[in-house]
This record gives C-alpha cells, structure tokens and sequence, in this order.
C-alpha cells in the first residue's frame, strides 16, 4: 500500500506548492514564487504548467533569456500548450520579433482557433505594421470570442478611425466604454469626435447668421473661449471693425453656456499673411439684468412664500455673479427670479379660486340651519262619544 501512497502524497504536496507559488505571484512576491516553483516539477501532473509560470515569472524580473527558455521547455512537454505559445509570442512581439510571434500565434489558433486574447496581441501587431485590414479581422474574431472584451472595442475602433470610418470608430468606443468605464482613450476620443462635431456646427451656423458670401469661417472651442478664423477670396472685402459686433450679438442672443470671449482672425485664402487679429470679452458692456426686486419681495412676503423665497435668495446672487464676470449666471438667475415669481403668481391664485369656489358651493348646497324654535305637539284629539239617549 506504501508503494502507491507515496507517489499519491508526492503529487498532493506538489499541487499544494503550486497552489502557494500562484498566492504568491499574485500578491507580488515573485522572488519567492520563483523559490517554490522548481520544487514542484517533478511531482506535478502537468510540468507544462509550472514552466510556464516560470517563465511568466521570471518576464516580471525582467530576466527574458529564462523566460523564453521556460516556454520553450513548456511546448517541448506539451506542443498544444495555448498558454506556452501565447506568452512566448507575446514576448517575441516585445523583443521586436514580430515573425516568431506571428509564427508562435499561429500555432497556437491551430489548437484552439477561438481564443480571445491571441486574436486581440496578433490584432495589435497588424495593427502597428499598419496592416489594418487583418488587425479589424483579429479583433472582430476577439470580440466574437469574448464580446466583454472592452480593449478590443477599443483598438476596431482606432483601426476603423484609420479606415476612415469615423462613425463606426465612434460606435466602437462607446461600447468599449459600456465595458469598462476606466478606458480613457475612448473617452478622449469620443470627446474629440463630440467637439469636432460641435465646431461644425457652430462654424456653419455662424456663416449662416453673418450673412457671408463666399468666406469661409471656421470655429473653435478653447476652454472658456472661441477662436473664429474668416478667410476671404481675393476680391471680396471685410468689414473687420463691424464684424466683432455682430459676432458678439449672435453668441450672446445663442447663450452658449461655456462661452466668456472670442478671438477672432482675418485672412485671405491661401495666404499666411495675418491681416486682422483681436480678442474680445463676449459680455463687455452687457449691463446688468434686472432683479426685478419689487416682484420678488412682494411674492416672498405676500403672495407665495414657498417660491417668493428660493426668487429672493436668486436675487441676492445675481448682483454678486454680475459683479465677478459671471454674465451667464447673473443672466440665468434673472430668468429663474422671474419664472419664480410667475409660479408663485399661479399658484396664489389657484389657491384663492379654489377657496372660493369651496365656499360658493357651500353657500349653494349646503345643509340648511336647524331652527332654534321648539317644536309644538300637536293637540290630543278629544274621543267621539256616542249619542246618549234621552230618558223620558
């Protein structure tokens, strides 16, 4: 019986040191993973296994020479060994092999053609090699295999950004994003394609509202301002000392949010010569909006408290938010003291219409009052006798 528990003990204990060298890696002790391992490979079932967390090991202290030496010792045990192929080819790709990784990947999709992450690497090396046809092919196959993969979504996205397929890069990133809201570069990206977006669309609007034939003029966000660059055909004159006037009334009539300036630059098409250039607050000279005071105090005190007060407190502010800059604040609150007040206006009187239509109807159909009179008992009715006869 000795003779088959000692081999059964043997590979028990070996299981139990492999299970503590896989702690230890992941806890970040990888020197000390790297003294337990070795001790299990003669015991171990699978010695593919433990040569390629050796091997994995030893990449994260940077020692590649045994690294490559584990996984190839791992596909020499084991030639369907997905995981020696995978990691050795991906090593091979950082070292700048590019042909012995695609080779190690290859071999490995022949054993298992579904794997996720061997698409996504391989994926990632066409697509360095700007071979963007086979790397949406990688990652479509990734996807296909783990649709949760959110950097594969990611990196389509940028292979068909490269295609020029901007809506579907778009697409792309917002479904990375659903996967994993951590993914920066789609964030950023999608920021990007929204702000493009939004610069064309306030481009084409500002052409449109100023009325300029054949000049092009061409908008965009910076921070807190706008730089709108006009550019004119040979021939076809400008009215630079007007124009910021009317640029300035369409911005403030538009009420863009983020807006306080603008800059704005003239020049003649296919010419580097800058021939007018200024920069110019968006709310100078704006006078103040009204509180409308009068309104608020009489709502907050007589009308309708509950909102005259919220109209009182947006009072208060919008001279301290006129004062500091804050255009767009001061005007907001202007417009919130008035719907405010308007409310409140409503709201009194729907309160005193029903009140008064309460007591109309109980005039109408209310009980009538009891009379304070006491009530009379009818009289006894005397009995009718009956004819006596008369004796003679």
């Amino acid at each position: 019986m000795g003779r088959y528990f000692a081999p059964w003990l043997r590979r028990q204990q070996a299981r139990y040191r492999y299970r503590q060298a896989l702690t230890l890696i992941r806890q970040g002790n990888v020197e000390a993973a790297l003294g337990v391992l070795p001790q299990v490979l003669d015991g171990y079932p699978h010695p593919a296994d433990i040569h390629v967390e050796l091997g994995k090991a030893h990449w994260q202290m940077e020692n590649t020479a045994a690294a490559l030496e584990h996984f190839s010792a791992a596909i020499a045990l084991d030639p369907t060994s997905i995981r020696a192929y995978g990691n050795r080819g991906l090593l091979y790709c950082h070292q700048g092999q590019n042909d012995l990784a695609l080779a190690d990947w290859q071999q490995a999709l022949e054993h298992q053609p579904g794997h996720a992450l061997i698409h996504y690497n391989r994926g990632l090396l066409y697509f360095r090699q700007q071979n963007y046809e086979l790397a949406l092919a990688d990652f479509d196959a990734a996807i296909a295999a783990n649709p949760n993969l959110a950097e594969a979504y990611l990196h389509r996205g940028h292979t068909h950004e490269q295609l020029g397929q901007p809506d579907t890069a778009a697409h792309d990133w917002e479904l990375a994003l659903c996967n994993d809201l951590n993914l920066d570069q789609a964030r950023l990206k999608l920021h990007h394609r929204y702000q493009a977006h939004r610069d064309r669309a306030l481009s084409q609007r500002l052409q449109t509202e100023l009325g300029l034939r054949h000049i092009t003029v061409v908008a965009q966000h910076q921070d807190d301002s706008l730089r709108i660059q006009v550019h004119r055909p040979v021939g076809v004159g400008i009215n630079y000392f007007t124009l910021p006037d009317q640029i300035r009334a369409l911005l403030i009539k538009w009420q863009l949010e983020e807006v306080q300036s603008f800059e704005l630059t003239g020049q003649v098409q296919d010419q580097p010569v800058v021939e007018w250039r200024g920069s110019y607050k968006l709310f100078q000279g704006q006078p103040c909006p009204p509180a409308r005071w009068h309104r608020v105090l009489l709502t907050a005190f007589v009308i309708f408290p509950p909102l005259g007060i919220p109209a009182l407190a947006c009072a208060m502010n919008l001279r301290q938010a006129y004062q500091r800059g804050d255009y767009l604040a001061a005007l907001r609150a202007s417009k919130a003291i008035q719907g405010l007040c308007r409310a409140g206006g409503i709201a009194s009187l729907t309160l005193v219409t029903l009140l008064a239509g309460y007591w109309g109807y109980q005039r109408l159909y209310g009980e009538p009052e009891a009379s304070a009179a006491p009530v009379q008992a009818p009289a006894q009715l005397t009995p009718i006798r009956k004819p006596v006869p008369v004796d003679n």
